[in-house]
């Protein structure tokens, strides 16, 4: 289930901001942000495991992987899929409570990652795609964070800016396995027969520089007060990036990077929460 990737969740929070800025905190539902968080949880533990199932041979052939329940035998595929299913059907129970129509994003979402992990089209084997695909997932989050506890229609930037944050990451993640399973990367992933450090680099520089544009544009938008913390964003970010330089780079499994960059983490927060703060009080 891989509850240590839930942080993934709070995407959805990004959408909330907004619309408390827009309407005000006390206009909003912290109960059904919670049910919203619980929802997207639990849909992405199913996700992670069609992921393993789809991927139970090649994760047998890496050196870190080969040790999840379905690739190192500890559990079979059959009692994986009776899993998923009882996941799945609490996250749509739940989402519909809030609002029925969000069982259409959630499902959307399990479609793109049923896309992305099987066949005929599986495009985490695609370049380009795979990155495009996974960071999709983080505007759909952020979608039913906005709808969550708003009926006024979502903003594009809204959408788009946690989309370049994602694929920055994404793209920080695939260099990071890449420099770590040196020869092997193409038989254990199969995307990385497209990819190679230069053109994993220019990826990461494309997203970085739309997500530093993505965030003043959203600044101009909302709260240009924003403005004042635009260079703490970028420091964070380059931060992120000066990982890479690491032999055994720990972007490589961004759930880590909270507990071991624990500097970068606590300045994470504090931007986060002065973020927060000037979306209150200003």
């Amino acid at each position: 289930m891989r509850p240590q990737q839930w942080f993934k969740s709070f995407s959805l929070l990004f959408g909330a901001s907004v619309v408390i800025y827009e309407q005000g905190l006390f206009t909003i539902s912290i109960l059904n942000l919670i049910l919203a968080f619980l929802a997207v949880s639990l849909l992405s533990s199913t996700i992670y495991i069609f992921n393993d199932i789809a991927d139970v041979e090649k994760d047998r052939m890496h050196p870190i992987k080969k040790n999840r329940p379905i690739a190192s035998g500890k559990i079979s595929i059959k009692q994986g899929l009776i899993l998923a299913v009882l996941l799945l059907s609490a996250s749509l129970i739940i989402i519909y409570l809030i609002k029925p129509w969000l069982v259409f994003v959630l499902l959307l979402m399990l479609l793109n990652n049923l896309i992305y992990s099987f066949k005929p089209l599986r495009l985490k084997d695609l370049p380009l795609l795979d990155v495009f695909s996974a960071g999709l997932n983080f505007s759909l989050r952020v979608i039913i964070g906005w709808y969550s506890v708003t009926d006024l229609q979502v903003y594009k930037i809204v959408i788009l800016f946690p989309f370049f944050i994602a694929g920055f990451l994404l793209s920080c993640k695939r260099l990071a396995e890449y420099n770590f399973l040196g020869r092997k990367a193409a038989k254990v992933r199969k995307v990385f027969k497209y990819y190679n450090d230069k053109s994993l680099h220019v990826s990461i520089n494309v997203y970085l520089t739309l997500s530093i544009l993505g965030y003043y544009f959203f600044a101009n938008i909302f709260n240009k007060n924003l403005f004042l913390i635009g260079p703490w964003f970028f420091i964070e970010m380059y931060w992120y990036k000066s990982f890479l330089k690491d032999k055994e780079s720990v972007v490589k499994r961004p759930e880590e990077v909270f507990s071991k960059k624990k500097n970068f983490t606590i300045s994470g927060l504090l931007f986060c929460i002065t973020w927060l703060l000037i979306v209150l009080f200003t």
